[in-house]
């Protein structure tokens, strides 16, 4: 997965889209693209600490109760 810019800035991306969605249908691509981006961020926190560590997981709960939200895909 290439991700430009930080892992925490990709996340605030991500979480703000998915409210902006919310109620709307979402590409496959698009929630496939989430759910890396939390394992992403779920691998930055093996490296991160303090504060750096507090908002990954402040940012990685609030994308995982987005997705949460979401109705399954239709097939």
């Amino acid at each position: 997965m290439k991700i430009d810019g930080t892992i925490a800035n990709n996340l605030k991306l991500a979480i703000a889209s998915a409210q902006r969605l919310r109620g709307h249908p979402v590409y496959p691509d698009t929630i496939a693209f989430w759910r890396e981006l939390l394992h992403e961020g779920r691998r930055a926190r093996g490296n991160a600490a303090g504060a750096e560590l507090a908002e990954l997981d402040v940012l990685i709960e609030s994308l995982e109760h987005e997705l949460a939200e979401r109705p399954a895909p239709k097939a």
